[in-house]
C-alpha cells in the first residue's frame, strides 16, 4: 500500500536555478504584486519570453486588418510601401498568401509590452519578409467594463531600421518603468 505524497501535485520536472541576490528580490517583489507564488511568476515570465509561432494562410481580411492598424515606419525609407502592401493584398485575394512561422523578442513589464517580430509571407511563391515592432499597453479605460487591450505596431523592409526603432522603443519603455516605479530604497 502506497501513501500519497502531501502537497500539491507536480507541474513538471524541477529546474534548479541560481539567481543573483537583487534579480531574486526583484522576482520575489514582482511575483507579490501579481498575487503569485515565486515558481509560478517565473513560469509566466518564462513563457511570455519564447518566442510566438503561427503557420497558415491568411485571408484578405486579416492581411487588410495587419497592414491598415500599422503605424508608419519612423524612417519612412525603410516602412513597408504601397507596392508590397498592395502585392500581399492581391496575394490574400487570390488565396495565395501562406505566413511561415515567425519569431518574436517580447519585454513585458506590468502595464507594457513591446515586441519585436519578423514575419515572412510567401506571395505568389516569391518571399517577403516584414520587421514589426510592436507596442502595447493593457489597462482599463474611463467607462470600460473589462481589461483592453491597446497598441500598435510599426512596419519595416529594412531589419537595420526595424531594430533600431526597437531599441528606441525600448529605452523609452524601461525610462518609463523606472518612472513609474520611484526611487528604489
Amino acid at each position: 500500500m502506497s501513501a500519497a505524497l502531501p502537497g500539491r501535485p507536480a507541474i513538471g520536472p524541477k529546474v534548479p536555478i541560481n539567481f543573483p541576490t537583487g534579480l531574486l528580490r526583484d522576482i520575489d517583489a514582482g511575483a507579490s504584486l501579481a498575487g503569485l507564488s515565486r515558481a509560478a511568476w517565473v513560469r509566466r515570465a518564462a513563457a511570455r519570453a519564447l518566442p510566438e509561432i503561427f503557420d497558415g494562410v491568411l485571408t484578405p481580411d486579416d492581411m487588410f486588418r495587419f497592414l491598415d492598424t500599422a503605424a508608419k515606419g519612423a524612417d519612412p525609407a525603410h516602412e513597408v510601401d504601397d507596392a508590397t502592401a498592395r502585392r500581399l493584398l492581391t496575394a490574400a485575394d487570390d488565396g495565395t498568401l501562406v505566413i511561415q512561422p515567425f519569431t518574436t523578442e517580447t519585454l513585458s513589464t506590468e502595464t507594457a509590452r513591446l515586441s519585436f517580430i519578423t514575419r515572412t509571407f510567401i506571395a505568389d511563391g516569391a518571399t517577403v519578409t516584414l520587421y514589426q515592432v510592436a507596442h502595447g499597453t493593457t489597462y482599463r479605460q474611463p467607462g470600460e467594463d473589462d481589461l483592453a487591450r491597446h497598441g500598435q505596431h510599426s512596419l519595416y523592409l529594412d531589419h537595420a531600421a526595424a531594430r533600431a526603432w526597437h531599441q528606441a522603443m525600448r529605452e523609452n519603455l524601461a525610462l518609463a518603468t523606472r518612472h513609474c516605479e520611484g526611487p528604489r530604497s
